[in-house]
């Protein structure tokens, strides 16, 4: 005789921020959780990336290729997962710029959102050369090697981000482009060049909140700006 199913998973929406294609989700079970949970507690990041990778390929019902999506949909995925999950109000610790206490500070994680603003992704480096840039999928940080100094990881995600070069007269598709010449490409620019592709990936959207609170220590009144996938689940 075959146990009952324990829990029918009720089903809910969301927009993801890139496409905009809506998409219908289940909270994740126990067995996602304990996944999820030896990750984190590995200090593994990579282990940790590819633990939320698996969850929301379980819990996500479309036929969406979770790997293709940038970061910024992931974090903003898993948090509406992960609030529906174990509750919609996460207690952030926050310091006090003044006395440095930590404040708990009950956040509402289902409210938050990314805004996506329409930005010019065609970065002209001379007349007559520019690139195609595209926001990092989630494929492209867990291929790369994040364990790296920080200039090293930043020059490789900068590689991945370029979608296109574009002359006058060709554009060549980084796909087509073996990641040696790619290489040699990036390293050929000038540091103010350089600089102008890497302000297009810090301007990259996020999960952002402004909290305000008044310190329990010192009384003094805060505003910090949470942003990214761990100042929400810390």
């Amino acid at each position: 005789m075959a146990l009952p199913k324990l829990n029918e998973s009720p089903q809910y929406s969301l927009e993801v921020p890139s496409t905009k294609q809506k998409v219908k989700y289940r909270p994740y079970l126990v067995k996602e959780e304990k996944v999820l949970m030896i990750a984190f507690e590995s200090g593994d990041q990579k282990q940790a990336l590819e633990a939320i990778v698996d969850t929301l390929s379980a819990c996500i019902s479309e036929d969406v290729n979770v790997m293709d999506l940038t970061t910024f949909d992931i974090e903003y995925i898993f948090t509406q997962i992960r609030s529906k999950s174990v509750g919609e109000t996460s207690t952030v610790l926050l310091t006090c710029s003044n006395c440095n206490h930590k404040n708990e500070y009950d956040l509402d994680v289902s409210s938050i959102k990314v805004e996506v603003p329409k930005v010019e992704n065609v970065i002209e480096l001379t007349p007559s050369i520019s690139v195609a840039m595209r926001y990092p999928s989630y494929r492209s940080v867990i291929n790369t090697n994040l364990d790296g100094k920080e200039m090293e990881v930043g020059f490789e995600m900068v590689i991945h981000c370029i979608e296109a070069i574009l002359t006058e007269e060709e554009r060549f598709d980084a796909s087509e482009i073996s990641k040696k010449e790619l290489n040699e490409f990036v390293e050929s620019m000038t540091a103010e060049q350089f600089m102008k592709i890497s302000e297009f990936l810090q301007g990259m959207p996020a999960l952002k909140h402004d909290a305000e609170f008044d310190c329990i220590s010192c009384g003094e009144h805060n505003t910090v700006q949470l942003k990214g996938m761990q100042d929400f689940l810390s």
